[in-house]
């Protein structure tokens, strides 16, 4: 199983995510990583911010420092990603945005 948690300030905005765990069906692991991996890139490149991460084998940490209109719209875009893939998937994901 592959659990998602959005973290989210006081605001509610957006401030970082973690994903942990394997979903035992290739599918799944891969939509969740391809979106996963491509949001950290969208962070780093277009928020243009110095993005912290941890990535372990099932793991995936990410936190936005400064919360910003890019970031925001970023992580926005992962997680109606994310719940597409929960929608076909939710057997092997779980999103807790």
């Amino acid at each position: 199983m592959i659990t998602i948690t959005m973290h989210r300030d006081k605001k509610h905005r957006y401030t970082g995510f973690t994903i942990s765990g394997h979903a035992d069906y290739d599918e799944a692991c891969a939509a969740v990583s391809a979106l996963s991996q491509t949001a950290l890139l969208g962070l780093m490149q277009y928020a243009s911010q110095d993005v912290p991460y941890e990535v372990n084998d099932g793991f995936l940490s990410v936190q936005v420092p400064k919360p910003c209109e890019a970031s925001q719209i970023i992580l926005g875009t992962m997680v109606a990603g994310l719940e597409q893939i929960v929608r076909q998937y939710g057997e092997y994901v779980v999103l807790d945005s």
